[in-house]
């Protein structure tokens, strides 16, 4: 894997900030939800399972997504040289292919959470 020198620093810090902010909320969302699953019924933990895959799923998407402008893609460098399309278009693919079932899994949870409701 490069790292190409033509991305300016802003960039780096940018989005190697915001990645470890990220990483802290989907963390404390994980930590959040632990507390929650231990105070509630057999029911709503089915629910709440299905909740944390998506959630778990999401966050793999948004990982990948990341690689499409840095490395391994590149495509955001002003350095043509540096592209690797071929690259961009699989983590692109993985994005979407991990983001469909996070979609899936929370409205999964949410109709059993409504089941619940009624």
């Amino acid at each position: 894997m490069n790292f190409p020198s033509t991305h300016p620093n802003w960039m780096w810090m940018y989005f190697g900030f915001l990645s470890i902010v990220g990483m802290v909320l989907f963390i404390l969302v994980v930590w959040t939800w632990m507390k929650l699953y231990k105070t509630t019924d057999k029911e709503m933990r089915k629910a709440l399972k299905w909740n944390i895959l998506g959630y778990m799923f999401l966050f793999f998407g948004q990982w990948f997504a990341c690689g499409v402008g840095a490395p391994p893609g590149n495509l955001m460098s002003a350095d043509v040289s540096v592209h690797n399309l071929q690259r961009a278009t699989l983590t692109a693919s993985l994005s979407i292919f991990f983001a469909v079932p996070g979609w899936l899994c929370i409205l999964i949870a949410q109709k059993k959470m409504l089941k619940l409701k009624k």
